[in-house]
C-alpha cells in the first residue's frame, strides 16, 4: 500500500521569482542526485500549488512549493514571508544601503569573504531577508586584498547581484584607488601590461612573453616628496594584485609592500579603494558616485609624510575625479 504523502509548504521570496524549479531545488537539496530530484518531481513528491509540474517551470510571485516531508526532513529549509534587514551591526562600515546593494568601507586587515569575514557580518545583518528566500545568499560582488581598505559592494538581492556583475563584466563602472608609492611619480602615467599569476607562490608578475592577461591602469600623482607619492589610480581591468604589480614593475612599489619589492614600514602598505562611479546610474537609488573615506589612521600617516602639503585639497580632488 502506497504511503500517504505529507507535504511541507515553502513560500518563495522576491529573490526566488522567475527561477526554474529544478535550479532552485538543486540549491535546496544539493546533496540529492539530479536523477533522483527529477524522479521526485515526476512522481509528485515535489509539487507547485498542489499540482505536479515540469522541472523547468518558472516560479512566480504567490507560488507555493510543496515538498514531501520525508525529503525535506532535517534540512531546515527557509519558509515564510520576507522580513526586514537589521543593518545596525554594519553601522561602522556601511556607506550606503540601497534596495539591491550594500556599499561597505572595509577596514584593512579584514577579509572580504570566508570565515570571520565582512561577508559573514553582512549575512547576519540580512538574516531575516535570507530566511525568507529559498535561493538568495548575499555575497561580495568584487574583491579586495585583505590588507587593502575601502569600498566593497555586497548584494542585497538577487537582482542587485546580477546587474552589478553584468556591469563589471562590461566595464561600465569606474574604479578609483589611492596608493602610497615609494619614490616620486612626477606625472600621470598609463600602465599597460600583461600579467600572469603564480598561484603556488601567491604572487602576480608582468608576463615576459605573449601570455598572461591584459592589465590597464592610469596613475596620477596627487602629492609627492622625494621619498613617496600619493597617487590616484584608475583601473580599467581588475586583476589580482594589479596595482601592486604594475607600480612595482616601474620602480614605484607600494611603500611597505614587502611582497613586491617595498621595504617593511610600520602599518604596512596603504592601498585604498576610494570610489566607484556609475555614469549611467546602475539603479535609480544609487548615486553617480559612491566614495569610501580614508580611515583616520591613514590620514594621519599621510599628514606626517607630506607635512606642509595641502592633503585635504588633494583628497577632495581625488574624490571628485
Amino acid at each position: 500500500m502506497a504511503r500517504e504523502l505529507n507535504f511541507t509548504e515553502y513560500r518563495p521570496g522576491p529573490d526566488d521569482q522567475d527561477k526554474r524549479l529544478d535550479k532552485l531545488l538543486r540549491r535546496l537539496l544539493g546533496e540529492m542526485p539530479l536523477s533522483a530530484l527529477y524522479g521526485h518531481i515526476r512522481r509528485g513528491r515535489i509539487r507547485v500549488n498542489g499540482e505536479k509540474c515540469h522541472p523547468d517551470r518558472r516560479i512566480a510571485a504567490g507560488d507555493r512549493i510543496e515538498i514531501d516531508s520525508k525529503l525535506s526532513e532535517g534540512l531546515g529549509l527557509p519558509a515564510g514571508e520576507p522580513g526586514s534587514d537589521n543593518l545596525d551591526s554594519l553601522a561602522s562600515m556601511l556607506i550606503l544601503a540601497t534596495e539591491n546593494l550594500l556599499f561597505i568601507n572595509k577596514p584593512a586587515g579584514e577579509l572580504v569573504h570566508g570565515p570571520g569575514s565582512v561577508a559573514e557580518r553582512v549575512r547576519a545583518a540580512l538574516g531575516e531577508r535570507i530566511s525568507a528566500s529559498l535561493s538568495f545568499s548575499p555575497g561580495p560582488l568584487h574583491r579586495l586584498d585583505r590588507n587593502t581598505s575601502g569600498l566593497v559592494v555586497y548584494s542585497r538581492s538577487a537582482l542587485g547581484a546580477r546587474v552589478f556583475s553584468e556591469w563589471m563584466r562590461a566595464r561600465k563602472i569606474r574604479k578609483l584607488y589611492l596608493a602610497l608609492l615609494r619614490g616620486r611619480l612626477k606625472e600621470e602615467e598609463l600602465w599597460v601590461d600583461r600579467l600572469e599569476r603564480d598561484a603556488g607562490k601567491g604572487i602576480s608578475r608582468v608576463a615576459q612573453g605573449p601570455g598572461g592577461r591584459r592589465a590597464v591602469s592610469r596613475a596620477l600623482p596627487l602629492c609627492a616628496s622625494e621619498a613617496a607619492t600619493l597617487a590616484l589610480v584608475e583601473i580599467e581591468t581588475g586583476l589580482t594584485h594589479q596595482i601592486r604589480v604594475q607600480a612595482a614593475s616601474r620602480g614605484f612599489p607600494l611603500l611597505g609592500d614587502v611582497k613586491y619589492g617595498g621595504r617593511a614600514v610600520p602599518g604596512g602598505y596603504l592601498l585604498h579603494a576610494l570610489s566607484l562611479a556609475f555614469p549611467d546610474r546602475i539603479f535609480p537609488d544609487v548615486p553617480e558616485r559612491v566614495t569610501a573615506p580614508l580611515p583616520s589612521a591613514a590620514i594621519g600617516r599621510l599628514e606626517r609624510l607630506f607635512a606642509g602639503l595641502d592633503l585635504a585639497f588633494a583628497l577632495d580632488s581625488a574624490g571628485r575625479s
